[in-house]
């Protein structure tokens, strides 16, 4: 069984105070305890070698529920994950699922998970998004799995869990 600091840290059976503690001077905030877990040091994997005690994060990131494969060009191959809930597309740096290619716009579009339904949005893109073989651009579309979207000049299949 593991032994646990009076705050909550995961620490060594032969050690007598913890050293996350003493380095951080680790406080309990309205008795929440913050849990950690020990972790070997990179490139010291082997059995007794120097180990650090790390947080275990809160935030969990969202279920994953589907991929995008990239299915030409110089990326082709390349997937992006999609997660439950809202997933921006675009060229930018502050999107979820970042396509590097001048076609596309900072935000071109969004897939949103929800209710077990994917529905694929343009976002005001310059060059539109579009849907399997449809010659006109969507303004919002539901996906179904193997669907081809095309976003600027990079067409892309959409796979679902």
């Amino acid at each position: 069984m593991p032994k646990f600091c009076h705050n909550g840290h995961q620490i060594e059976e032969s050690w007598d105070s913890c050293p996350y503690c003493a380095k951080t001077g680790y406080r309990c905030n309205s008795g929440v305890l913050g849990m950690t877990r020990l972790e070997a040091e990179p490139g010291n994997a082997s059995l007794g070698s120097a180990r650090k005690t790390v947080l275990i994060g809160e935030e969990r990131q969202p279920a994953l529920v589907g991929w995008l494969v990239v299915m030409d060009g110089e990326d082709r191959g390349k997937d992006y994950r999609l997660r439950e809930g809202q997933n921006i597309l675009g060229s930018g740096g502050s999107v979820d699922v970042v396509i590097a290619d001048k076609t596309i716009s900072t935000k071109h579009a969004s897939v949103r998970y929800r209710d077990r339904k994917f529905l694929l949005t343009d976002l005001d893109s310059t060059n539109g998004t579009y849907l399997n073989d449809n010659a006109e651009a969507i303004s919002r579309e539901e996906l179904r799995d193997n669907d081809l979207l095309r976003l600027g000049g990079v067409c892309l299949r959409f796979k679902r869990l």
